[in-house]
């Protein structure tokens, strides 16, 4: 359900959803349809995005009843875009209460399966879409071995940020690490690479232990479970 009045909400669950551009190897530009870019919002009956402190990246489905078979036309090969901004009403420019996918002013989406396929007597194809962050499917094709030395926060920082590793351009909320390591990565995705790191990471501040590194629709955190159990992100709770 969508809301009739972008600046107000009018039922609980309102949202704003002005389209869900699916681009294909060709497409330009990434301006909702626009050249090279579908409108599939009319055929999507699910939109779901999961995000979570014991995940590394953000991933989401698409539930596609499709009778225009866009899964043939477009087509859809995998590692197609998916655009769209979805926000509350009346809090459309608030990066902290939307979800922007768009190419502008935001992070798309990128088709890695399609599972579910039905087709239905009457030629209607109903399909699941799997899509993922950029980050997610850069870590699905590549691989870190190297050397590293420093503080653990450092390394993840380097990581993240690395042509060669994870190669990410999104914000990331890093909580500085008390402890120094000599650390080789041996051939591994840079998400489990950064997964390791964290199982040995101290945080600087504080005498806890355990790091968690995950992605969110606001972008990436490398912190402490302490951290998470403050008020005010400073003070410990009792």
């Amino acid at each position: 359900m969508g809301s009739q009045h972008p600046d107000h909400i009018d039922f609980a669950g309102d949202y704003n959803l002005k389209g869900i551009v699916i681009q294909n190897h060709a497409g330009k530009g990434g301006n909702f349809g626009g050249e090279g870019g579908a409108n599939i919002q009319p055929l999507v009956q699910e939109l779901n995005i999961y995000e979570g402190i014991t995940q590394s990246a953000v991933y989401g489905t698409l539930v596609v009843i499709d009778a225009t078979n866009l899964i043939g036309n477009l087509p859809i090969q995998g590692t197609e875009r998916i655009l769209f901004k979805l926000s509350t009403p009346g809090a459309q420019d608030d990066l902290q209460t939307s979800v922007d996918a768009s190419e502008l002013t935001g992070h798309p989406f990128y088709v890695y399966k399609i599972t579910n396929r039905q087709l239905s007597g009457s030629g209607i194809l109903t399909y699941t879409l799997h899509f993922g962050s950029r980050e997610f499917m850069r870590n699905l094709r590549t691989k870190v071995s190297k050397a590293y030395e420093g503080t653990i926060d450092r390394m993840v920082a380097e990581i993240f940020a690395d042509k060669k590793g994870l190669d990410s351009r999104k914000t990331i909320n890093l909580e500085e690490t008390r402890n120094q390591d000599k650390v080789v990565i041996p051939n591994m995705r840079p998400l489990d690479a950064i997964d390791m790191l964290a199982k040995r990471a101290l945080p600087k501040t504080t005498n806890g232990a355990g790091y968690y590194f995950y992605e969110t629709t606001k972008g990436f955190h490398f912190r402490s479970w302490e951290s998470m159990c403050v008020t005010q992100g400073v003070f410990s709770r009792p």
